[in-house]
Protein backbone atom coordinates (compact mmCIF):
# COMPACT_ATOMS: atom_id res chain seq x y z
CA UNK A 1 0.00 0.00 0.00
CA UNK A 2 2.64 2.32 0.79
CA UNK A 3 4.50 1.60 -2.46
CA UNK A 4 1.29 2.82 -4.31
CA UNK A 5 0.86 5.81 -2.59
CA UNK A 6 4.73 6.80 -3.42
CA UNK A 7 4.01 6.28 -7.04
CA UNK A 8 0.79 7.96 -6.81
CA UNK A 9 3.26 11.12 -4.93
CA UNK A 10 5.38 10.53 -7.70
CA UNK A 11 3.13 11.07 -10.98
CA UNK A 12 0.98 13.91 -8.92
CA UNK A 13 4.61 15.61 -8.71
CA UNK A 14 5.30 15.55 -12.27
CA UNK A 15 2.63 16.75 -13.16
CA UNK A 16 2.92 19.54 -10.45
CA UNK A 17 6.42 20.47 -12.01
CA UNK A 18 4.90 20.18 -15.90
CA UNK A 19 2.09 22.52 -15.08
CA UNK A 20 4.27 24.56 -13.21
CA UNK A 21 6.36 24.60 -16.51
CA UNK A 22 4.19 25.31 -19.20
CA UNK A 23 3.36 28.26 -17.24
CA UNK A 24 6.60 29.88 -17.17
CA UNK A 25 7.18 28.87 -20.72
CA UNK A 26 3.97 30.43 -22.20
CA UNK A 27 3.49 30.59 -25.74
CA UNK A 28 4.92 33.49 -27.52
CA UNK A 29 2.95 34.98 -30.75
CA UNK A 30 5.40 34.79 -33.80
CA UNK A 31 6.54 38.28 -34.14
CA UNK A 32 5.79 40.44 -37.22
CA UNK A 33 8.98 41.89 -39.35
CA UNK A 34 9.28 43.64 -42.66
CA UNK A 35 10.34 41.70 -45.51
CA UNK A 36 12.47 42.66 -48.53
CA UNK A 37 15.84 44.54 -48.77
CA UNK A 38 16.63 45.04 -45.38
CA UNK A 39 15.76 41.52 -44.00
CA UNK A 40 17.84 40.69 -47.31
CA UNK A 41 20.92 42.71 -45.71
CA UNK A 42 20.89 41.06 -43.15
CA UNK A 43 20.85 37.42 -44.46
CA UNK A 44 23.96 38.57 -46.24
CA UNK A 45 25.85 39.54 -43.39
CA UNK A 46 25.27 36.60 -41.49
CA UNK A 47 25.96 34.08 -44.18
CA UNK A 48 29.04 36.35 -44.43
CA UNK A 49 29.78 35.62 -40.89
CA UNK A 50 29.29 31.59 -40.63
CA UNK A 51 31.11 31.20 -44.56
CA UNK A 52 28.12 30.46 -46.65
CA UNK A 53 30.17 29.94 -49.83
CA UNK A 54 32.44 26.98 -47.80
CA UNK A 55 29.22 25.44 -46.87
CA UNK A 56 28.31 25.19 -50.48
CA UNK A 57 31.36 23.85 -51.62
CA UNK A 58 31.82 21.27 -48.27
CA UNK A 59 31.01 17.69 -50.00
CA UNK A 60 30.39 15.58 -46.89
CA UNK A 61 29.87 15.79 -43.05
CA UNK A 62 29.70 13.68 -40.02
CA UNK A 63 28.76 13.73 -36.87
CA UNK A 64 26.86 12.59 -33.76
CA UNK A 65 23.86 13.85 -32.14
CA UNK A 66 23.50 13.61 -28.16
CA UNK A 67 25.81 10.65 -28.35
CA UNK A 68 22.73 8.27 -29.42
CA UNK A 69 22.53 8.83 -33.40
CA UNK A 70 25.58 8.89 -35.95
CA UNK A 71 25.81 10.39 -39.35
CA UNK A 72 27.97 10.01 -42.26
CA UNK A 73 26.34 12.45 -44.86
CA UNK A 74 27.26 12.66 -48.55
CA UNK A 75 26.06 15.87 -49.13
CA UNK A 76 27.60 16.10 -52.75
CA UNK A 77 25.71 13.30 -54.23
CA UNK A 78 22.41 12.89 -51.16
CA UNK A 79 23.00 9.85 -49.68
CA UNK A 80 23.36 9.49 -45.97
CA UNK A 81 23.66 6.81 -43.10
CA UNK A 82 22.13 6.88 -39.57
CA UNK A 83 23.18 4.33 -37.18
CA UNK A 84 21.59 4.27 -33.91
CA UNK A 85 20.40 1.64 -31.41
CA UNK A 86 21.98 -1.37 -33.52
CA UNK A 87 20.38 -0.21 -36.38
CA UNK A 88 22.15 1.12 -39.72
CA UNK A 89 21.05 2.46 -43.05
CA UNK A 90 22.16 3.63 -46.01
CA UNK A 91 20.14 5.67 -48.34
CA UNK A 92 19.55 8.81 -50.61
CA UNK A 93 17.56 11.31 -49.02
CA UNK A 94 15.91 12.43 -51.92
CA UNK A 95 14.71 8.93 -53.59
CA UNK A 96 14.49 7.38 -49.76
CA UNK A 97 15.82 4.05 -51.65
CA UNK A 98 18.25 2.31 -49.87
CA UNK A 99 19.29 -0.44 -47.72
CA UNK A 100 18.93 -1.10 -44.00
CA UNK A 101 20.29 -3.58 -41.62
CA UNK A 102 19.46 -4.54 -38.19
CA UNK A 103 22.63 -5.93 -36.13
CA UNK A 104 23.72 -6.56 -39.38
CA UNK A 105 20.86 -8.98 -40.26
CA UNK A 106 19.54 -7.18 -43.62
CA UNK A 107 15.99 -5.67 -43.71
CA UNK A 108 13.15 -6.29 -45.93
CA UNK A 109 9.94 -5.73 -47.27
CA UNK A 110 8.39 -3.18 -44.28
CA UNK A 111 10.84 -3.43 -41.92
CA UNK A 112 13.42 -2.08 -44.62
CA UNK A 113 10.99 0.82 -45.43
CA UNK A 114 10.07 1.85 -41.68
CA UNK A 115 13.57 1.57 -41.04
CA UNK A 116 14.77 4.35 -43.71
CA UNK A 117 11.63 6.63 -42.75
CA UNK A 118 12.73 6.49 -39.20
CA UNK A 119 16.48 7.18 -40.12
CA UNK A 120 15.09 9.80 -42.82
CA UNK A 121 12.97 11.58 -39.67
CA UNK A 122 16.22 11.71 -37.63
CA UNK A 123 18.17 13.10 -40.29
CA UNK A 124 15.95 15.75 -41.18
CA UNK A 125 15.74 16.80 -37.37
CA UNK A 126 19.25 16.37 -36.28
CA UNK A 127 21.21 17.94 -38.67
CA UNK A 128 18.74 20.59 -39.02
CA UNK A 129 20.22 21.43 -35.73
CA UNK A 130 24.01 21.02 -37.55
CA UNK A 131 23.20 23.62 -40.89
CA UNK A 132 19.98 25.23 -39.83
CA UNK A 133 21.85 28.75 -40.56
CA UNK A 134 22.79 27.86 -44.09
CA UNK A 135 19.52 26.92 -44.75
CA UNK A 136 18.04 30.76 -44.85
CA UNK A 137 17.19 31.04 -48.59
CA UNK A 138 16.58 27.53 -49.18
CA UNK A 139 13.58 27.22 -51.41
CA UNK A 140 10.33 27.90 -49.66
CA UNK A 141 12.05 29.98 -47.29
CA UNK A 142 10.57 34.03 -46.28
CA UNK A 143 12.96 36.49 -44.47
CA UNK A 144 11.59 39.28 -42.38
CA UNK A 145 13.74 41.96 -39.84
CA UNK A 146 12.66 41.80 -36.77
CA UNK A 147 13.58 44.82 -33.81
CA UNK A 148 14.46 43.13 -30.55
CA UNK A 149 15.22 45.87 -28.55
CA UNK A 150 18.04 47.84 -30.36
CA UNK A 151 19.24 45.04 -32.32
CA UNK A 152 17.91 43.42 -35.62
CA UNK A 153 16.64 39.57 -35.40
CA UNK A 154 15.99 37.48 -38.93
CA UNK A 155 12.58 35.47 -38.70
CA UNK A 156 12.87 32.53 -41.10
CA UNK A 157 9.78 30.79 -42.31
CA UNK A 158 10.13 27.54 -43.84
CA UNK A 159 6.73 26.78 -46.29
CA UNK A 160 8.23 23.60 -47.94
CA UNK A 161 11.17 20.87 -46.72
CA UNK A 162 11.88 18.93 -44.23
CA UNK A 163 9.75 16.87 -42.05
CA UNK A 164 7.71 19.48 -40.36
CA UNK A 165 7.58 22.26 -43.02
CA UNK A 166 5.17 25.58 -41.71
CA UNK A 167 7.78 26.15 -39.13
CA UNK A 168 9.23 29.54 -38.24
CA UNK A 169 12.73 30.49 -36.62
CA UNK A 170 13.77 34.15 -34.69
CA UNK A 171 17.75 34.58 -35.22
CA UNK A 172 19.36 36.40 -32.07
CA UNK A 173 22.53 37.66 -33.63
CA UNK A 174 25.72 39.46 -31.79
CA UNK A 175 27.41 42.10 -32.61
CA UNK A 176 29.35 40.08 -35.17
CA UNK A 177 26.10 38.67 -37.13
CA UNK A 178 26.72 35.34 -35.59
CA UNK A 179 24.16 33.28 -34.32
CA UNK A 180 23.85 33.20 -30.70
CA UNK A 181 20.24 31.87 -30.28
CA UNK A 182 16.97 31.47 -32.05
CA UNK A 183 13.63 31.30 -31.08
CA UNK A 184 11.15 28.90 -32.54
CA UNK A 185 7.53 28.13 -33.73
CA UNK A 186 7.59 25.03 -34.90
CA UNK A 187 4.87 21.69 -34.72
CA UNK A 188 6.63 19.28 -32.57
CA UNK A 189 7.04 21.84 -29.69
CA UNK A 190 3.34 22.90 -28.40
CA UNK A 191 4.89 26.42 -26.92
CA UNK A 192 5.55 29.06 -29.19
CA UNK A 193 8.76 31.15 -29.00
CA UNK A 194 10.81 29.00 -27.03
CA UNK A 195 14.37 30.00 -26.99
CA UNK A 196 18.01 27.40 -27.52
CA UNK A 197 21.19 28.81 -28.13
CA UNK A 198 23.81 28.51 -30.51
CA UNK A 199 27.45 27.97 -29.12
CA UNK A 200 30.94 26.91 -29.09
CA UNK A 201 30.98 27.49 -33.31
CA UNK A 202 34.37 25.79 -34.42
CA UNK A 203 35.86 26.79 -37.25
CA UNK A 204 37.36 24.51 -40.21
CA UNK A 205 40.04 25.25 -42.01
CA UNK A 206 37.80 25.61 -45.06
CA UNK A 207 36.62 28.70 -43.03
CA UNK A 208 33.26 27.21 -42.39
CA UNK A 209 32.21 27.91 -38.77
CA UNK A 210 29.42 25.28 -37.46
CA UNK A 211 27.95 25.60 -33.58
CA UNK A 212 28.26 22.11 -32.14
CA UNK A 213 26.04 23.58 -28.36
CA UNK A 214 22.58 24.37 -28.28
CA UNK A 215 21.22 24.89 -24.54
CA UNK A 216 17.45 25.82 -24.09
CA UNK A 217 14.95 23.80 -22.39
CA UNK A 218 16.84 20.42 -23.21
CA UNK A 219 20.82 20.33 -23.98
CA UNK A 220 21.39 19.28 -27.42
CA UNK A 221 25.66 18.23 -28.15
CA UNK A 222 26.74 17.33 -31.30
CA UNK A 223 30.55 15.93 -31.49
CA UNK A 224 32.43 14.10 -34.04
CA UNK A 225 31.49 17.06 -36.58
CA UNK A 226 33.99 16.46 -39.55
CA UNK A 227 33.70 17.61 -43.08
CA UNK A 228 35.14 17.20 -45.85
CA UNK A 229 35.42 17.36 -49.53
CA UNK A 230 34.76 13.26 -49.88
CA UNK A 231 33.16 10.72 -47.84
CA UNK A 232 36.36 8.62 -47.70
CA UNK A 233 38.42 11.96 -46.50
CA UNK A 234 36.25 12.19 -43.32
CA UNK A 235 35.59 8.41 -43.03
CA UNK A 236 39.32 6.77 -42.83
CA UNK A 237 39.46 5.92 -46.53
CA UNK A 238 35.72 4.19 -46.87
CA UNK A 239 32.82 4.70 -48.61
CA UNK A 240 29.66 2.74 -47.52
CA UNK A 241 27.36 4.11 -50.32
CA UNK A 242 28.96 2.03 -53.01
CA UNK A 243 26.24 -0.71 -51.77
CA UNK A 244 23.44 1.84 -52.72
Amino acid sequence: MKKIFKIIAVILLVIIVLLLGFSYFASKPIPQGERGSKAEALTNKIQLEINQKAWETTAAISFTFRGEHHYLWDKANNNVQVKWDGKTVIYNNQTLKGIAYDNEQLLTGDDKTAAIKKANDYFNNDSFWLVAPFKLRDLGTTRSIVKIGNQDALLVTYASGGSTPGDSYLWLLDADYLPRAWQMWVGIIPIGGIEASWEDWTTFPSGLRIATMHRGLFDLKLDNVKVGQSVEQINDGNNPFTAL
